[in-house]
Formats: structure tokens, sequence, C-alpha cells
């Protein structure tokens, strides 16, 4: 089997080409859309896009098409109708629904669809949930049985979007949150299984971590102190792990608080709410702290966001 860095398209083309029959698309950008996506929802960090081909395609990120200076995404396909392959990291998976795999955008990569398919594409980015593009390496190219487990819960919240997600207009957050949570507890359960090692350890002691803090970023009592108490480690620790990533946790808080008052202040349906109760709902008690605190991360008031998105 050829590297893939080795794969040529069958087709020579100056741009992405639509999929039909052979049809291969090549991918410059790291969160490029697969041809035939329908639609798209964006939640928070997290892009889920449902793809129909009416024909075979291709998918292909060759090494020449990569910059190392961008930062790139994880993405988990879930098929819904027909079959996708994988190539990476010199693996191949195989998946029908309701089995999904996952790819790095910041390798080289080929997924292909040899016929006629529809599928959910969720992209997210490598900090969301914890890794980098090393840590990530043994997890793509693998199948994950989408029957049991997490990966099924996952799974049919994906098939779930991929059938119904046009009537998605509400509570966009949270939705995206469970995808995010789902994704990374996932990928902590994968890595506990691939391998042994202190450095996996730590990466999955850091998904568990992240995922517990955003379910509980309405807490006023969540701190570095409760977490570190809450996963029977030192708060030493706690901030080493961390600092692995180039933030504190305390720092990493409020930037998880912050991006979620971001989106909720970025959704029509919850303009009933009054700011200082979107900053409430994520932990940041106080209008005028709260107000303070977006400004000084976003550069612009919680107000004047919310007008400038054209809420009321």
């Amino acid at each position: 089997m050829p590297r893939i860095d080795e794969l040529k398209p069958t087709h020579a083309s100056a741009g992405p080409l639509p999929v039909g029959r052979n049809g291969v698309q090549i991918v410059r950008g790291h969160d490029e859309p697969i041809d035939g996506t329908v639609r798209t929802h964006q939640f928070g960090g997290v892009r889920v896009a449902l793809v129909k081909g009416d024909s075979p395609g291709e998918l292909i990120r060759p090494a020449r098409q990569i910059d190392t200076r961008t930062a790139g995404c994880l993405r988990v396909v879930r098929p819904l109708t027909g079959t996708v392959w994988v190539f990476q990291d010199g693996r191949h998976g195989i998946v029908r629904a309701p089995n999904l795999v996952c790819f790095d955008s910041t390798r080289p990569y080929k997924v292909v669809m040899p016929e006629n398919f529809r599928l959910v594409d969720i992209m997210v980015t490598h900090r969301l949930v914890g890794l980098t593009a090393h840590d990530a390496e043994p997890l793509t190219a693998r199948p994950w049985s989408g029957a049991e487990g997490l990966a099924a819960l996952l799974s049919s919240l994906l098939d779930g979007l991929g059938r119904h997600g046009r009537e998605v207009e509400t509570a966009v957050d949270l939705l995206g949150g469970s995808v995010v949570g789902l994704t990374a507890a996932l990928f902590a359960e994968r890595m506990r299984e691939v391998a042994e090692d202190p450095l996996i350890a730590r990466q999955t002691l850091m998904l568990n971590i992240q995922t517990y803090v955003r379910e509980r970023l309405a807490h006023p009592g969540l701190s570095p102190v409760t977490i570190a108490r809450e996963h029977n480690i030192s708060l030493r620790y706690l901030q080493k792990i961390f600092q692995e990533h180039g933030i504190s946790p305390a720092r990493w808080i409020r930037d998880e608080r912050l991006s979620r008052c971001r989106s909720e202040l970025a959704d029509a349906s919850l303009d009933h709410l009054p700011v200082a109760l979107i900053g409430e709902r994520a932990g940041l008690y106080g209008a005028s702290h709260f107000s303070r605190l977006f400004r000084d991360r976003y550069g612009i008031t919680p107000r004047e966001y919310r007008r400038g998105r054209g809420g009321s």
C-alpha cells in the first residue's frame, strides 16, 4: 500500500472537484468541507456538516497542501449511508453506520467514499478536546464501534443531527457542548485503549478534567482547587498538566466561560435573557465583572456584541 503522501489524485485539478464518479477533492484548508455538503451547524469551536454524495468521491490532503503554521482540527466521520475509508498515519479504517472514524487535518490523509453516501462530519479544534496533533496520532484511521459505550452515544447524537439538523434552532450551545463533551470523553477512552504511557495518562486526565469543567461552568464554586480535589491530584500537578498546553487552569476555566457566553449572546433565540443572566449561566456573576472580563477578552462589551450581531 502506498504511503498517504504518495497518493495522487485521479484527475489533475486547480481546485476542489465536485463529487462525481471517481471525483477527487484536493483539500487545501484544514477545515475545508467535503464536496456535497448540504448544511452545517456551528457550535462555538465545533462545526458539524451533513454531506450527501450522489456518486463515489475522494477527499485528499497531500503533504504539499499543509501549512504547519496554521492550527488544524480533528475530524470525526459518522456514515449515515454508504461506506467510508480513511487512510492516515500508515493505517486505514473502514466504517459503515453506526461506526465512527477519526482523522487529523494537520497530516496527510485520504478519505474515500466508494459508493453513494450520506455522512456527518464533525470538526473540532485540538484545544477543545485537550489534545495536540501529536497526541491524536494513535487515534486516527481506527474504526470505533458505534454500537456500545461512549461511541454509541456520540454516534446516536450525530445520526440525529443528520436526520433532524434542519430543525435544530434552539439550545445551540448546549448541543455543541454535548458534541464536544462526548467527543473529548471518547478520545480519552480510546487513548487508554491504544497505549499505556505516562504522557497518555496525563492527556487522558486532561480530557476528563475538561469534560468535568464544561459540565459545571455555571457552578460559582468551580476552581482549580475543587477540580484537583475532585480528581484526586494536587493543585501543583493540575497546574503542570495545563502548563503543558500553555495555559493555567484558572485562565482556561475563564476562557471557557467567556466562550459559552459569546455563543449564547450570538444566539437570537436567547435574546429574551438579560446580559447579566447570560454571564451567570456560565458562572460569571456580577454584571460589571462579567462585562469587564468579556471586554478584556474580545475588545467589546457583551451588550455591544449582542447589538452588533443584530439582537435586540
